[in-house]
């Protein structure tokens, strides 16, 4: 059933294509991760949004589940500065009710932010667990930028 959903919300979303190594741009592709609970699942789409301070960047989200009694889980934004090698990442919860605990969706802080240069970002889940977060079985969303 998690599969079928799966392959049929990737079917049905519409959006810029696969970036390539020189590629920029402002919209992750999906994410696509299973949730604890029961046949759960959930589809993340993501999009940079710029701060005020140079080399720094928010992520708005709007996340899509399906399933019973599903469970909360984190989103994990991971980010790497090519140019410099700097990384860092936020780690955000997500209710069971698939509502990102953040104001209006959007993950703002991520650690010091990685400057300017070119930068490239994924989106992961795990679970909930203590003291040990697992992760969820996911294909992480990515997008490659250059922030001023």
């Amino acid at each position: 059933m998690i599969a079928a959903a799966t392959v049929g919300a990737v079917v049905g979303i519409t959006g810029p294509a696969s970036a390539g190594a020189g590629d920029t741009s402002t919209t992750f592709t999906p994410t696509l991760t299973r949730i604890p609970g029961q046949n759960c699942a959930a589809i993340i789409n993501a999009s940079l949004m710029p701060q005020p301070r140079p080399g720094e960047f928010a992520v708005k989200v709007a996340i899509t589940r399906t399933g019973e009694s599903c469970s909360a889980f984190r989103i994990f934004v991971q980010w790497k500065n090519v140019d410099t090698g700097a990384t860092g990442g936020q780690s955000d919860r997500v209710d069971e009710n698939g509502v990102l605990e953040q104001p209006d969706g959007v993950i703002t802080g991520m650690g010091m932010g990685p400057g300017r240069g070119r930068v490239e970002a994924t989106i992961d889940t795990t679970d909930e667990s203590y003291p040990q977060r697992r992760d969820q079985e996911h294909l992480p969303g990515r997008v490659m930028t250059i922030l001023n």
